[in-house]
């Protein structure tokens, strides 16, 4: 079965029974047919019969999607959606001309820039200097990152402390439980490695000895979700190559909700072979791993606000695991839970400033309604998205990682 006939056999299962309208972003904001999963399967399906040509207009149609994939959750005949959309980028890539537009010029730029390793520890390094020396100011006024259109990716950067250095191997502290292997993401390292730090000393406390190979590479999600199959295959290999070394690994842990939910779906790419260790999210992990009875949490008298990320909640289907890790903290106030698109979803935030904005804005406003001390995030991009949403005041709530705010809670 060639691509075309494969996408419409999994289109076909689409009834347009409007299940999906009330779930999805862009549909809510835009009240647009064409902005929903239904709308959107049917311009992949009028495209692929020849009924429609791939416009400017379709295409944009079908990349404006975030990708939340909260439709899947709720469709009756179990659609698969996400691979619908993947399948048919790639095949709209492969089978038409691409226009320039500068704003898919700023994205790749950017996405070249923090993907590959060499780049974005130069990229990142300088930019941490930036900040050091106070030039970062001057470079803001002077217009240099307008020219060059990076102006709101490096709005969303943090304060970037030293990046981590990772060693190959960490031994368990505790009563030995066996070994796993971390997949660090491509942007962790550099830009929260208090979580990457965090995320090792919890897994040695509780047994396992951790691996962080050296030769992995980016999870291929991004390259994937804007059409580049091929890099995306690419990628999977090498990881799938990387991971099955380690022999005496048991699980493969992703610190990523984002880069958990590709890592779990390579078998929708061409690869060569298949992860022998299991594949699992940090937050999975944890959450179904025994803890010693040693392990004891200080109390926390602080109001809390959850966001759930899309990959977590409608790919993982882990939003219950991360809610039993948090209570795992006595005295911790859980007051507001968001379970909607925070607006990130990998590229978009750059490609869609409007759309995500306002999603940014609904998301915050909803977190905010309770006034808390801390919102919790479990995805890097999502928690990026809302730190650069929240005013720097005051009392502006901390945004943390809740692998973070568990070891910064265990007794000592």
């Amino acid at each position: 079965m060639d691509t075309s006939a494969y996408i419409l056999s999994l289109a076909d299962r689409c009834v347009k029974c409007g299940l999906c309208l009330p779930q999805c972003p862009t549909y809510a904001l835009t009240e647009n047919e064409n902005e929903s999963p239904r709308g959107r399967i049917a311009l992949i399906q009028g495209w692929l019969t020849g009924e429609l040509s791939p416009t400017d207009t379709l295409t944009q149609h079908l990349d404006q999607c975030l990708l939340c994939r909260r439709c899947e959750r709720v469709c009756p005949s179990m659609v698969p959606y996400g691979e619908i959309m993947d399948q048919s980028k790639a095949l709209l890539v492969e089978k038409t001309k691409s226009h320039f537009s500068w704003q898919s010029f700023v994205t790749n730029l950017s996405l070249k820039l923090l993907l590959n390793k060499k780049l974005s520890v130069a990229f990142i390094s300088t930019l941490r200097l930036l900040q050091k020396t106070g030039l970062f100011v001057l470079t803001r006024k002077t217009g240099l990152l307008q020219i060059f259109g990076l102006q709101r990716l490096i709005s969303y950067l943090p304060r970037l402390d030293k990046p981590v250095k990772t060693k190959n191997f960490y031994p368990a502290t505790n009563t030995i439980k066996g070994n796993i292997s971390l997949f660090t993401g491509c942007l962790s390292k550099q830009l929260d490695p208090v979580m990457v730090n965090a995320s090792i000393k919890l897994l040695n406390r509780l047994g396992y000895g951790v691996y962080v190979p050296g030769q992995q590479v980016c999870c291929g999600a991004l390259h994937l979700h804007e059409g580049n199959k091929k890099q995306a295959t690419t990628y999977a290999n090498t990881n799938i190559n990387t991971f099955n070394k380690k022999k005496d690994s048991s699980h493969l842990v992703s610190l990523v909700n984002g880069c958990t939910s590709q890592l779990r779906e390579y078998s929708q790419l061409e690869t060569t072979a298949s992860f022998i260790p299991e594949v699992k999210d940090i937050i999975e992990f944890l959450a179904e791993a025994e803890w010693p009875e040693d392990i004891k949490f200080k109390p926390l008298d602080k109001k809390v606000a959850l966001q759930i990320p899309c990959s977590l909640q409608n790919i993982l289907r882990a939003e219950d695991k991360l809610l039993a890790l948090i209570k795992r903290i006595p005295n911790l106030s859980l007051d507001t839970i968001y379970n909607r698109c925070c607006g990130a979803a990998g590229s978009y935030f750059l490609r869609f400033p409007m759309l995500s904005d306002q999603l940014k804005e609904q998301a915050i406003s909803r977190l905010n309604q309770t006034s808390p001390d801390l919102i919790i995030s479990s995805n890097l991009g999502c928690a990026l998205q809302l730190k650069a949403g929240l005013s720097q005041g005051k009392n502006t709530p901390q945004v943390i990682h809740p692998v973070v705010l568990l070891e910064q809670q265990i007794i000592q």
